[in-house]
């Protein structure tokens, strides 16, 4: 039943990464830096590793399936997260 639950967990969280990443690296233009360039590359990769790992049969580790959800969540949310990015405020003068 763990079993089941966390390829579950992964195969959803990993296939968000891909989904929200992937276009993410179809946006980006020549002036991006290149290490946020890498990292989409990297996670990327990193998430169809997984699901091809579960589709095969492999048991992830529940580490994976925290921080893969955790990763998930921070790219699903990272827009609507109006703490962390504030709106710019207009200046009146």
């Amino acid at each position: 039943m763990i079993t089941l639950l966390l390829q579950a967990i992964v195969l959803m969280a990993a296939s968000i990464v891909v989904v929200r990443a992937e276009p993410a690296l179809n946006r980006m233009s020549k002036s991006t830096p290149f290490l946020v360039r890498v990292s989409f590359h990297m996670l990327t990769l990193g998430a169809i590793a997984e699901i091809v790992f579960v589709l095969a049969g492999g048991i992830p580790a529940w580490q994976s399936a925290i921080t893969t959800a955790g990763i998930a969540a921070l790219l699903f949310c990272e827009r609507r997260m109006r703490i962390l990015f504030p709106p710019h405020q207009r200046r009146t003068s």
